[in-house]
């Protein structure tokens, strides 16, 4: 008896091959599918076709669509449509209305999202979900802890004290005061009535001029200077030299206000000299510059002798800016008569910012404290003054400086609230030393820790932030509503920079780096190869939204086809294994998709295979048949 089981059940199998390599033909530009092959093994005297699919790696487009993706490895992305977990290559996604990342089909692409809502970190959730993108997903602000500062403080520099000096010297008239003399003073002519005064000027003809004194008694240094300057009225010397009684003592000192001139006294044949106080060839010179003693009128600066009450304004600021204004009073029972009287007065006036002071006829005022400074000065006569004294005016000689590196960094507070902190660094004598300061912008307070020293050791290493008051941070008040900050301010070298360094060098003082933020908006995101999504946020701030999930099999040619390229599994597949890209030995190529296995020249290959096998079958069965119909004529 022929059979025709075996013949046909070829037939079938061939045209089933038929279908599936049309499957595949009709699939070639099918994002994500794999070639399905089928084999022929003998089963019980016939034939059985068994169908695989090939799940080899597919090439990798890159399409520039953000959530385009597909997998190197041979994993799978894990979908959830409707109640049922699927699988597939396809990496074709989108986001839908509702913020969810889906297949073209719209089922929810599934992973684990980040818990960002107060704290903006990667604290992952526990359980396998959607992975939803929230447009309106509003990154949490966070307070400043730390700021770190990089670069360096030159080690060479050094603070300046500010100094105001008159632009001339001061200086004195020739003159010669007397060593004492005893009153009543008693001359008599011919016997001590005499001496000689010498004026001898630089630029012209000496004058010698003997001085009699009227015969009498002289009760006092006035009645001496007035009989004195009645002897020298109508002679060479007359407005060229005067006696004076500067304060019970007499006094002769020239007037004729020239530098360079030579005032002498000499005994005179009935001489008087010794019992005036003075010896034979004492004698002065004009020009040499003036001591805190020099009497004003003695000044050359001096036209008309200064009188009580005569007045001189003294205007300026001290270091810090606070306003001087004052006056000099000049007379014995005012402020004084002497350059060191004036001193004594600019010196009360600026207490505690300058001091004042005479060198070489020069006076100078210097500030106590070396560094930037507010000081001026200004000494000018009063217009009603009876005396008349030509004022050298106060220049700025030197400016005060300071070494100092500055720096500013923007930091947050628990609202969100930006604040500009300064934070100034100033060079110590100390070579090793900087005290540092912070200042806010607005109205921030700070309430403790704002001030220190920076140390550095003799290499120039940075060695540690001191802060004034036992305290380990700079504590503001950002006076907004928000909470204290708190924030630590770090030298040490981190993340790959050197942090502070103390060479002798340009400053190159900044702030690098702050560990606060500003509550933001999320404005785009990004997927990386591992499968992290993450998210961009308005000030650059780069937060990680979720973790796209993958999952292998231990056999998944045993995985069964569901179409639309994806898969359930089986158990000849075995339960998924569900883990991380890295987990998975897989890589995520973002922006990319990897195109279809199926090798057209294969296919036709393999359909010419499968059609030649067809028609043998099916010329077996012609075969069968006419011997069947020979064999039933023979039984006839």
């Amino acid at each position: 008896m022929f059979s025709f089981h075996v013949p046909i059940a070829a037939l079938a199998k061939q045209q089933q091959r038929l279908e599936l390599i049309g499957e595949n033909i009709a699939n070639i530009n099918t994002i994500g599918y794999k070639t399905s092959r089928m084999t022929f093994v003998e089963t019980l005297g016939t034939v059985t076709g068994v169908t695989e699919t090939s799940f080899g790696q597919g090439n990798i487009s890159y399409t520039g669509h953000a959530t385009d993706l597909a997998i190197t490895g041979n994993s799978f992305f894990v979908i959830k449509a409707g109640d049922e977990q699927v699988y597939t290559r396809n990496g074709a996604f989108k986001i839908d209305v509702d913020g969810k990342l889906v297949t073209s089909s719209g089922y929810a692409v599934q992973g684990w999202m980040e818990n960002i809502g107060s704290t903006g970190s990667g604290s992952g959730t526990s359980s396998l979900g959607d992975i939803v993108i929230d447009s309106n997903l509003v990154l949490a602000a966070d307070a400043t802890e730390n700021i770190w500062l990089s670069g360096n403080l030159n080690a060479g520099l050094k603070s300046i004290a500010e100094v105001w000096s008159t632009g001339s010297e001061f200086t004195q008239k020739a003159h010669l005061t007397t060593s004492g003399v005893t009153y009543p003073l008693n001359v008599a002519a011919g016997v001590n009535d005499e001496f000689q005064i010498t004026l001898n000027p630089k630029y012209d003809e000496s004058t010698t001029q003997t001085i009699t004194l009227s015969p009498g008694v002289y009760a006092d240094a006035d009645a001496l200077v007035t009989e004195i300057n009645s002897q020298i009225e109508g002679t060479d010397l007359e407005d060229l030299v005067e006696a004076v009684n500067y304060n019970g003592s007499l006094k002769i000192r020239s007037t004729d206000g020239l530098s360079g001139t030579i005032l002498t006294l000499n005994s005179g044949s009935n001489d008087v000299l010794s019992e005036i106080g003075f010896n034979d060839g004492d004698n002065s010179t004009s020009g040499i510059n003036a001591t805190a003693t020099t009497e004003f009128n003695d000044l050359l600066q001096v036209t008309t002798d200064l009188e009580d009450d005569d007045s001189f304004s003294i205007n300026g600021k001290l270091q810090n800016g606070d306003e001087v204004d004052a006056s000099f009073i000049y007379g014995s029972a005012n402020d004084g008569t002497t350059l060191g009287d004036l001193l004594n007065v600019l010196n009360t006036e600026y207490a505690g910012s300058s001091t004042a002071a005479i060198v070489d006829g020069i006076i100078t005022l210097t500030d106590i404290e070396e560094g930037d400074s507010s000081t001026t000065i200004s000494f000018t006569a009063d217009s009603d003054n009876v005396g008349q004294l030509t004022v050298p005016s106060f220049v700025n000689e030197t400016a005060g400086y300071t070494g100092r590196a500055t720096t500013s960094i923007i930091v947050y507070d628990s609202l969100g609230k930006s604040h500009n902190l300064t934070v100034d660094f100033v060079k110590t004598k100390d070579e090793g030393t900087w005290v540092w300061t912070v200042t806010g912008a607005d109205n921030e307070e700070i309430i403790r820790g704002g001030s220190g020293r920076a140390v550095f050791d003799n290499s120039g290493n940075f060695l540690s932030f001191i802060y004034d008051g036992g305290v380990d941070a700079v504590t503001i008040d950002p006076q907004n509503g928000a909470e204290e900050m708190s924030i630590r301010i770090r030298g040490e070298a981190s993340g790959g920079f050197t942090g502070l360094s103390q060479y002798n060098s340009v400053s190159t003082l900044y702030g690098r780096e702050q560990d606060g933020r500003a509550s933001e908006s999320l404005n785009g995101f990004s997927i990386q190869s591992d499968g992290s999504i993450i998210g961009s946020f308005g000030t650059g701030e780069e937060i990680k939204l979720a973790q796209i999930a993958l999952a292998t099999f231990k056999d998944p040619t045993g995985l069964q086809k569901i179409g639309d390229s994806s898969y359930v599994a089986t158990d000849e597949s075995g339960i998924a294994q569900i883990g991380t890209a890295e987990s998975q030995n897989s890589t995520i190529e973002p922006s990319s998709l990897e195109l279809s296995t199926v090798d057209l020249a294969d296919q036709f290959t393999k359909m010419i295979e499968a059609q030649r096998a067809y028609q043998a079958a099916s010329r077996v069965i012609t075969t069968f048949e006419e011997v069947f119909d020979e064999t039933s004529r023979l039984k006839r």
